[in-house]
């Protein structure tokens, strides 16, 4: 058939000028019928308008879906604006190109475009029929799908509208401009090339544009590996995709299918063994549904969050339109770092932990990264995904609850007392060592609203039920990071563990609010701020964390802003990588259509904090994961060394237990996205798991954690974290500063910023009472960082004893170095249950970001 082609090309254009000749004569005559013997001036008219008609129909790159897949190349979805995959010849099944050239054009090897005897039969059709026929070979018919691709492209409803003729001046004129297009086409390409540009564009019904789209869909093969029958099913679709398409008409899609059949049979394309057989078969379909949205995807939130991703991407365009169109259109192929296995595994075990419906409006949502790279390995949540959110905007919603704001996600959730990883990170900046020991305010009884006997305030006393606090005030803080009201009333969890001396290991591995709270106000509040920026950790919204809480700001260092689970993760990674922070990165690579790739846009990691104080920070942190700490139940399999941090907010709404590995980094929210519940959120039942007392992170946060990296750690070798250097550890020497004259915490404080500690000894002195007489080591000693430094203190003048005459009365007792309080507080009517030890495993977690513990408050 081939062999004539060449001779085809020769004649084409003498056939369609006479063809055209009399369609012309028709036209200008105003005729419907044809007139077999124009001639003269109506045919030269003919010829000459067929002659100025444009011929030359540029052929515009189509429209293809892309695919955006896992790591290892599973789907995740598919954008596009058409389901449509471009492929060549080559890649089409030999069935496939002769069953669509058979029922279509079956001269089409053998004619130049114009098929002389199709467009007698079409003349004489028109001669007894109101409907125009032009006896369309498929060159023709590639044609036309061409001009409505870019019609729709440009969405000129005026020439799709024109494209669709049938009758009339319109039907002759359109075409008129499709016999002179596919004139000219053949004179540029090949048939093989005509008949590739077909297949890739005709519309296989169904939503399914091409053939490779269309064997993809309907038997689930590639378009190289359809069969005789699959081969003849798609190829009779393509006239009537409305009534033929074999999902919703499998009794229309097989009788059309053998007509196909008949048609090769009668073309002798096919044996009459396989036509029969071929005609026997059932209609065998394995529907695969393309993803074209993220509804369908087997991963929703990820597709959700890295499709936002790839639209604030500059490597797919200036604008966001620009990157929308090739997103959609330009085939891409978008390898994810997405890791299958592991990202199911998260999603099935935040619903074990908090399934649906659960009575305590609990949810959960958790994200796994990987240190030194950025690379987003799983993110998952309980919740199933639906753009239709349930009544409780809990168990259905598509609000993703692991990223930020501008990525599909919530604002974020108070992280608590994960903020305290940057207080460490920024007291080791400072030359605060590992090994010191913070000097703590004494604890004040203050009641719910804060108040307590203030010596400054004269009649101020609590009311009702009261707890252990430290006050602190403005002058306390950093300018620009300080309190916007008079104090700051500052608890522990469990009113616990409110010593005046405590070592930074102890003030970690506990979560010590008090301590904390020192430790900022020493090492500067602004400080760690910027330090937070640095490492990567925002608000939710995107702002700079800390700076949504007007009034407080301080209260940032305990964790009262919001943050991602996401965000925590990878801003945690950066202690895990030696403080290099990566951005978080849901990308491998991009490839354009031809598999050429496409440079992402500037991702660099940053070295932000020293390798060194990375090291002790980690080394800290792990003192929280240790049998004695408050994360204890997050101990890894295999005695795998970790570090991390509790966090537990707003009476247990939010708790949240961070942490990594040298070679992954996690972070698990498990909380209350909208409304809290109603009662007190103690002694919980939630599937297979029990909490004893108060929700903290260290109770369901923690052993989550644990279940999520010990199994994406499976198989990975062991590493262990760099070991801090001795300066690190032990600090450098350090001249004590003169403080004699200043009160105790002007002392404490001032000591405190060169990193030492005080202890307070009472003594005579005609000093002003609670100022500092002296020192020990004495002002400008040289000590190692971390040294407590002995603070004398005048308690007033208290004369020598003497010995009285028998007859006077005995002398006044000398004053007591800490006054006992007015009265004994009142007893705690409503004690937190805690059934396990305050200093072992299973320690509670730490307390409030206000300073309010979980009983009655917010517990950080």
């Amino acid at each position: 058939m081939r062999l004539a082609t060449a001779l085809a090309k020769v004649t084409s254009l003498l056939g369609a000028f006479v063809a055209i000749a009399i369609l012309m004569g028709l036209i200008g005559a105003g005729l419907l019928l044809p007139v077999v013997g124009a001639t003269g001036t109506a045919a030269r008219e003919g010829v000459g308008m067929f002659e100025q008609l444009p011929g030359d129909l540029e052929r515009q790159p189509l429209a293809q879906r892309s695919r955006i897949q896992t790591a290892d190349g599973k789907l995740i979805s598919n954008p596009a604006q058409e389901n449509r995959i471009i492929v060549d010849l080559d890649d089409i099944s030999e069935e496939m190109q002769m069953a669509q050239v058979a029922i279509e054009d079956e001269r089409f090897y053998s004619h130049g475009g114009l098929d002389p005897q199709g467009l007698a039969r079409a003349l004489a059709s028109n001669a007894t029929s109101d409907t125009t026929q032009g006896g369309s070979t498929l060159t023709q018919q590639y044609v036309k799908l061409m001009q409505q691709e870019e019609a729709r492209r440009n969405e000129d409803s005026e020439a799709l509208q024109q494209l669709a003729a049938r009758s009339g001046m319109e039907g002759y004129v359109r075409k008129l401009r499709e016999l002179k297009y596919a004139v000219t086409l053949e004179q540029r390409l090949s048939k093989d090339e005509i008949l590739e540009g077909y297949l890739n564009l005709a519309f296989y019904g169904d939503n399914a544009y091409g053939v490779e789209a269309a064997a993809q869909h309907y038997f689930g093969v590639k378009a190289k590996n359809l069969n005789l029958p699959q081969a003849a099913t798609l190829a009779g679709v393509v006239r009537a995709p409305g009534v033929t398409d074999p999902v919703h008409n499998p009794e229309a899609a097989v009788a059309r299918r053998n007509v196909v059949l008949d048609k090769m049979y009668e073309q002798e394309l096919i044996s009459e063994k396989a036509w029969r057989e071929a005609r026997e078969s059932e209609l065998e379909l394995e529907v695969h549904e393309t993803r074209r949205s993220c509804m369908s995807s087997a991963h929703p939130y990820f597709c959700d969050y890295v499709t936002e991703w790839l639209l604030q991407n500059d490597a797919l365009g200036a604008t966001r339109e620009e990157r929308e169109q090739l997103l959609t259109t330009g085939g891409l192929t978008v390898t994810t770092t997405l890791d299958d296995e592991l990202s199911k595994f998260v999603r099935n075990t935040t619903k074990d932990f908090t399934p649906r419906g659960n009575d305590y409006r609990l949810a959960s949502a958790a994200a796994i990264v990987e240190p030194g790279t950025g690379h987003v390995l799983a993110i998952g949540q309980s919740s199933q995904y639906d753009i239709q959110e349930s009544s409780d905007r809990i168990s259905k919603t598509s609000v993703n609850w692991s990223v930020d704001y501008a990525y599909g996600g919530s604002e974020g959730f108070q992280i608590g007392s994960v903020a305290k990883a940057y207080t460490v990170v920024e007291a080791l900046e400072k030359g605060v060592p590992m090994e010191s020991n913070i000097s703590v305010r004494r604890a004040v009884q203050v009641d719910a609203n804060g108040n307590w006997n203030n010596p400054e305030e004269p009649g101020s006393r609590p009311v009702g039920t009261t707890h252990p606090a430290a006050i602190f005030t403005p002058d306390d803080f950093q300018e620009g990071c300080t309190l916007g009201q008079p104090e700051w009333a500052v608890r522990n969890a469990e009113d616990a563990n409110h010593e005046r001396q405590i070592s930074l290991r102890k003030a970690v591995g506990w979560s010590v609010n008090t301590a904390f709270a020192t430790l900022a106000s020493q090492v500067g509040t602004c400080d760690i701020r910027d330090t937070m920026a640095a490492m990567g950790l925002n608000s939710g919204d995107g702002d700079e964390y800390g700076a949504g809480q007007a009034g407080v700001p301080p209260t940032f260092v305990l964790g009262a802003d919001n943050a991602s689970p996401l965000t925590v993760a990878s801003s945690l990674a950066t202690i895990a990588a030696g403080g290099l922070y990566c951005p978080p990165i849901p990308v491998l690579k991009i490839e354009d259509a031809n598999g050429d790739e496409i440079p992402l846009a500037d991702t660099q990691c940053e070295q932000v904090i020293d390798p060194d104080v990375a090291a002790g920070t980690a080394a800290l942190m792990s003192e929280v994961i240790d049998p004695n700490g408050s994360g204890s139940l997050a101990q890894l399999a295999d005695g795998r060394e970790a570090a991390g941090k509790t966090g537990t907010a707003d009476e247990s709404k939010h708790t949240w237990f961070a942490g990594f590995t040298p070679n992954m980094s996690a972070a698990v929210w498990i909380g209350s996205p909208y409304e809290k519940y109603d009662g007190d959120l103690k002694d919980l039942t939630l599937g297979d798991h029990r909490v004893n007392g108060w929700l903290y992170g260290s109770k369901l946060a923690a052993p989550m954690w644990k279940q999520l990296m010990d199994r994406a750690l499976d198989g990975e070798e062991i590493e262990e974290f760099d070991e801090p250097s001795q300066k690190m550890q032990y600090g450098e020497d350090k001249p004590v500063p003169d403080v004699t004259g200043m009160t105790v915490e002007e002392a404490i404080y001032e000591l405190g910023k060169e990193g030492l500690a005080a202890q307070e000894v009472r003594v005579s002195s005609s000093a002003p009472v609670g100022t500092v007489v002296a020192t020990s080591p004495g002002a400008g000693s040289t000590v190692k960082a971390g040294t407590t430094i002995r603070l004398s203190v005048s308690g007033g003048y208290t004369p020598p004893r003497s010995s009285p005459p028998p007859s006077a009365p005995p002398a006044d007792d000398p004053p007591e170095d800490d006054p006992p309080e007015d009265e004994d507080p009142p007893e705690d009517e409503d004690p937190p249950e805690d059934d396990e030890p305050r200093f072992g495993p299973g320690a509670t977690d730490e307390s409030a970001d206000t300073g309010v513990d979980a009983a009655d408050g917010t517990e950080g």
